[in-house]
């Protein structure tokens, strides 16, 4: 059984992601690229990949804007990265469900503007278009009701009940053991493309007998040495174009 994740590996929302996490920060509802310090939002763009759960976006975006006048190009290493998580008082859950409610703030005010700050990821969306609802499992950390109105809006039909989302901070651990006992199945194969997703996911599921085999994608928000640690951990590693030739062939 093939389970997806969503924002990165089929749908590009890194820009929507960062000026949702702006407005989080501001209070305010901006809602154009434009509007963002152009020196912020490339530091967000070029350190989203760090992002795992969607609650330490802002958090991002925050150093982001602090960063004054470093330069575009700067790339936080993993220890920085989490050197500035940690220093955060408000649990991620909070955060999460914080940058949710802002991004229902920037749907209300702008429906249109929201959605041009997503894309789906070609070819695979017109790859999955193709298949039937049911065989469409998506275990993402964003929230449902974003995740559904996207994919209805770019022609993906999706069941509903299928959608296992980061809502009230529900981590893919979880998720994933919703999905286990639902469809109780012998295996699943899951594609993402964060590491760190992959690496708990595997050490919490695989430590007895391998039950999830693992795919990092290539072409969603990933730092400079993320295929390698991917592969250093056993996991299979795709391009864009190799991953769409094995979904077809299904």
């Amino acid at each position: 059984m093939l389970i997806f994740d969503y924002d990165g590996v089929l749908l590009d929302s890194v820009r929507e992601i960062a000026v949702t996490a702006y407005n989080m920060l501001k209070g305010t509802i901006v809602t154009r690229l434009n509007h963002l310090p152009p020196n912020a939002l490339e530091l967000f763009l070029r350190n989203r990949f760090h992002v795992q759960p969607i609650g330490d976006a802002p958090v991002l975006m925050k150093w982001c804007l602090e960063a004054g006048e470093a330069g575009p190009d700067k790339l936080l290493s993993p220890e920085e990265y989490e050197g500035i998580i940690q220093h955060i008082d408000e649990p991620v859950a909070a955060r999460t469900t914080r940058f949710f409610e802002t991004r229902n703030l920037f749907k209300g005010k702008d429906l249109q503007a929201w959605i041009a700050l997503n894309a789906p990821v070609q070819p695979l969306w017109r790859i999955m278009m193709q298949k039937p609802a049911e065989d469409l499992v998506l275990l993402t950390n964003k929230n449902r009701e974003a995740t559904i109105s996207l994919s209805n809006h770019f022609g993906l039909v999706i069941s509903e009940d299928n959608v296992y989302s980061g809502d009230l901070g529900t981590t893919k651990i979880d998720n994933m053991t919703q999905i286990m006992q639902r469809f109780k199945k012998p295996a699943y194969t899951f594609i993402d493309d964060s590491v760190k997703n992959l690496r708990e996911l595997d050490e919490h599921f695989n430590i007895k007998e391998k039950t999830i085999s693992l795919i990092f994608a290539t072409w969603g928000y990933t730092g400079p040495d993320d295929a390698r640690t991917a592969r250093d951990f056993g996991y299979q590693v795709v391009t864009i174009d190799e991953f769409a030739a094995q979904l077809q062939a299904l």
